[in-house]
């Protein structure tokens, strides 16, 4: 008898096991659509936005978005690091390396404005360096609403804006990729995406802005570290880019995030954090601003890039 029910014991186990390891593999499977105006697309390289809808009033009167928790929450699921941190991609300067004499700010950081249910919002974004020359990266829920939500729409990059768009104007998305797990469940966890952009003036992205480098399996404890974004509520407008250094920690034995001490807020969602710079324009960047505290000292959060992060960036074109 004994012997049964230490194997019907080990059998649940094995069942349960195996239950939770094919949801954590659901979840960090991704989806993605492409631009629904796609063939709407011409280069009109001289106006704002290519596809018509974003005019400056919009931009700037669009709403900051976040998704703020509480401190003494902690709903994330714990996984383990499995394989040594490697970066999947390295900074490379613009062609004409000429991004200094065009922005005011660094040129591969921006505002992502999106449209959902009829409004205008904006998050941070960062362009990232692959071998098409086209990528951009953020959080998931600004490119998706998450659980029982939707897509968004009329989703542009605007690198380096500073009070306006730059000279480097508005690149329309052509294609967009999260995860399950953000798209079914809003888990926390899975909150990173990617989108690819059209050419402007027959040329590529981060040929004209420069990329960053995407790092993969760092831990949440990183030194010197820099999360930039546009911060849009007060005592912020949105209007310029912020940052904050110093080092990040792992929020706690029984989850992923990794949190740094900073006043940034609603706007600054999806903002790169770098893990190192290069100079003051490029790094790598091994986690995108995902929440903030709501009470306490101020703290952003982050789940550092995963294989599964990896895995979306291999399959961007």
């Amino acid at each position: 008898m004994k012997n049964f029910c230490a194997a019907a014991t080990f059998l649940i186990a094995m069942l349960l096991l195996q239950e939770a390891v094919l949801a954590l593999s659901n979840d960090a499977d991704s989806q993605f659509i492409e631009n629904p105006d796609i063939q709407l697309y011409s280069d009109h390289s001289g106006e704002l936005d290519p596809l018509g809808y974003w005019t400056e009033e919009k931009l700037k009167n669009a709403i900051p978005v976040t998704i703020p928790v509480n401190d003494e929450e902690d709903q994330s699921f714990s996984t383990s690091l499995l394989a040594p941190p490697q970066d999947a991609s390295h900074p490379v300067l613009p062609e004409d390396n000429i991004y200094s004499n065009l922005a005011k700010v660094p040129s591969t950081s921006g505002k992502l404005f999106y449209t959902y249910g009829g409004k205008n919002y904006v998050c941070s974004a960062s362009a990232i360096n692959n071998v098409y020359k086209n990528l951009v990266m953020t959080a998931g829920h600004c490119v998706h609403s998450g659980s029982e939500g939707d897509w968004h729409r009329n989703i542009v990059f605007a690198p380096a804006y500073y009070e306006g768009p730059s000279s480097y104007g508005l690149w329309n998305y052509r294609s967009v990729r999260t995860l399950n797990g953000w798209i079914n469940s809003s888990n926390s966890n899975y909150d990173q995406a990617f989108l690819t952009v059209f050419p402007k003036g027959g040329r590529n992205l981060i040929n004209v802005v420069g990329g960053n480098g995407l790092s993969w399996n760092y831990s949440q404890a990183q030194s010197n570290v820099r999360i930039s974004g546009y911060p849009a509520q007060n005592p912020y407008n949105g209007e310029l880019p912020y940052s904050c250094y110093g080092n990040t920690y792992k929020r706690s034995a029984f989850s992923d995030d990794a949190y740094m001490n900073c006043s940034m807020n609603g706007g600054a969602s999806g903002g790169p954090w770098f893990r190192s710079m290069i100079d003051e324009d490029l790094g790598y960047v091994f986690a995108v601003t995902s929440r903030r505290s709501t009470t306490g000292t101020p703290r952003l959060y982050a789940k550092p890039n995963a294989q599964y992060v990896k895995n979306m960036f291999d399959e961007m074109r």
